[in-house]
């Protein structure tokens, strides 16, 4: 912590006292600093299916949240679209969600996000206005079948050694 200020002064930068800290990430359960978040994700310690430790890296709850309220939001909006449009439209949004939040050990995250989606559109095209035909096992269809919603996809994976 005493080396890095000067290191990046010298390409004239500058690092924030109150957002600079170090955390060890080996500290026992209940102690503090265990994870932190940056660029959306929640970085932690965990462990490979060989056992070996590895920085995994998960959707920030912050950013997931903000996310679903975004799309579940856009969908009441324009839930008046033609159906084919509207699924066009939310399909670009889950490719651009999944293209960077899609990283190994994130799986659990981005489907979380699709389930959620799933959830919001059933919701706003039930309240499309006249008497709702919609039931759950039609809208499976067709959101599986018909007109299918882009389905999860770790875009970026690495591999442990």
């Amino acid at each position: 912590m005493e080396v890095l200020p000067k290191r990046f002064a010298k390409y004239k930068l500058t690092l924030h006292p109150d957002k600079t800290k170090l955390i060890d990430l080996n500290s026992q359960r209940g102690e503090s600093g265990r994870s932190f978040d940056f660029l959306g994700f929640t970085h932690y310690l965990g462990k490979s299916q060989k056992g070996n430790r590895v920085l995994k890296r998960k959707t920030s709850t912050k950013r997931l949240t903000k996310a679903i309220t975004t799309i579940s939001m856009f969908i009441k909006r324009n839930r008046h679209m033609k159906l084919k449009a509207l699924i066009a439209t939310i399909n670009v949004k889950l490719r651009g969600h999944y293209a960077y939040y899609g990283i190994t050990f994130n799986y659990k995250g981005i489907s979380r996000f699709y389930m959620q989606v799933q959830r919001s559109l059933f919701k706003w095209l039930k309240r499309r206005g006249g008497k709702s035909k919609w039931i759950w096992e039609t809208f499976s269809k067709l959101v599986n079948q018909w007109m299918p919603l882009t389905k999860p996809l770790i875009y970026h994976s690495y591999t442990l050694s």
